[in-house]
């Protein structure tokens, strides 16, 4: 619950606001292993979306396979054509990206004509690139999704009920987790920082106010 304020509503907004997704059809995200993308995985489950998870490494597939998901496949400029074997020929209407860069043109290039791709990070640290053919030749589009923004601009106090609520439900009943590497208490806090602060970390680190 600790971790419901930012990413699992992040992780919903993207399966719910393009592409009118419904049960058995097929979404494809990048940095799939990220917190939001983990989410995504599980909320994707709970809907009956079929998910194709992107990373930029090898030897995920067990990660995938704890949070759900249904096809784990690395980066690559052959991307497309693998997605179209594993999926067996899915039309896939929305792509999920968080790195940008060429990054994005390679998820646009897997979605069907008429797809969207949604983009809510930049781990490149570059603009999104898609190519022209998709943008123009099979009318691929690109939208963005910012919480804040949707916090504070685009949602009623109902909506942000509505929404927290459900994703409160589903950690409840334990269908929605996020891995915990390590806890500490509140007077080590400077350790906690320092461990979060590390490269190849497994999960979060959670402060426990009360010891």
């Amino acid at each position: 619950l600790s971790m419901l304020m930012a990413n699992p509503p992040t992780a919903l907004l993207l399966l719910s606001t393009y592409g009118n997704l419904a049960h058995g059809d097929w979404v494809i995200q990048n940095a799939a292993n990220s917190a939001v993308g983990q989410y995504l995985m599980r909320l994707a489950r709970i809907r009956g979306i079929r998910t194709v998870n992107v990373m930029r490494r090898a030897g995920l597939e067990g990660l995938v396979a704890e949070c759900g998901g249904d096809v784990c496949l690395v980066d690559g400029d052959d991307l497309a054509a693998r997605v179209q074997e594993a999926t067996g020929g899915a039309d896939i209407r929305v792509g999920i990206d968080c790195v940008a860069g060429r990054a994005t043109g390679r998820i646009a290039a897997c979605l069907a004509p008429g797809g969207t791709v949604v983009n809510y990070g930049r781990l490149s640290e570059e603009p999104c690139i898609i190519p022209a053919d998709e943008t123009i030749f099979r009318n691929i589009a690109l939208r963005g999704i910012w919480l804040t923004r949707w916090l504070t601009k685009e949602s009623s106090p109902a909506d942000r009920k509505a929404v927290y609520d459900e994703l409160a439900r589903y950690v409840i009943d334990g269908k929605l987790a996020a891995h915990v590497e390590a806890t500490y208490p509140l007077d080590r806090i400077r350790e906690a920082v320092a461990h979060a602060g590390r490269g190849g970390r497994s999960g979060k680190i959670v402060i426990l106010p009360n010891g």
